[in-house]
């Protein structure tokens, strides 16, 4: 088998692969249709995190007010 970036062959003793370890955040987007379907990872429990990493509309408001007062305005 190919080595690949994010991909890890668990072996036995004989050499035959037996299991895999595999990078979420390099492949979890590609793989997320697969864990929904065997029951690894619910469509709500991803809204669900997403949802709680949300932020305000009030946080959303100061942290665009600290932005623009570091970008570097001119004076005509």
């Amino acid at each position: 088998m190919k080595n690949i970036s994010g991909v890890e062959f668990k072996r036995d003793v004989s050499g035959k692969a037996k299991s895999v370890t595999i990078d979420l955040q390099k492949h979890g987007e590609a793989l997320q249709f697969f864990l929904e379907q065997v029951g690894a990872l619910s469509e709500e429990e991803n809204f669900e995190k997403k949802w709680s990493e949300g932020i305000s509309g009030e946080e959303l408001v100061k942290r665009v007010h600290t932005h623009l007062r570091t970008l570097p305005w001119k004076k005509e």
